[in-house]
């Protein structure tokens, strides 16, 4: 009996897989392409029933605008608590809270974080969603009290 050490092996292809054949390209080049393993990939297709989802359900910058927090805090050039705290606060990122006529603060640059929306480019639903998601947000920045959203 081989002793359990906890040792997994270097992952190799496996050619011909049900994976392949079912979603047109096997397991561990999404997992290249994501820099995940293949397991995530495995656990995707378990949970969401599709390997191009990365999330249950989008977060809440997502779903009013799109885009994760950290795009919105470089995009605005803030720190992503701010956006976070305005998110909390106004339902929109775009909104300051110094005062609505005041321009947007600049801030240091912070630890980058993970920029990927919940769906990838591949998922079915992906280019209607995010057509969808780029109205919200031109509505956001259109919104009352928001002056200085590009």
């Amino acid at each position: 009996m081989p002793n359990k050490t906890g040792f997994i092996g270097k992952e190799k292809p496996i050619k011909n897989s049900q994976f392949e054949a079912k979603w047109g390209e096997p397991a561990w080049s999404i997992a290249k392409r994501e820099n995940v393993t293949t397991a995530t990939i495995h656990m995707r297709v378990h949970n969401y029933g599709s390997p191009y989802q990365r999330r249950h359900s989008p977060t809440k910058p997502e779903r009013l605008t799109g885009k994760t927090m950290y795009q919105l805090a470089e995009e605005l050039n803030l720190h992503p608590i701010t956006v976070q705290q305005r998110l909390f606060k106004h339902d929109n990122p775009y909104v300051s809270m110094q005062g609505i006529d005041k321009p947007f603060p600049t801030h240091q640059k912070w630890r980058k974080g993970r920029y990927d929306i919940w769906l990838m480019p591949e998922h079915p639903y992906h280019a209607e969603w995010v057509a969808d998601r780029k109205i919200d947000d031109a509505k956001l920045k259109k919104a009352q009290g928001v002056k200085y959203a590009k």
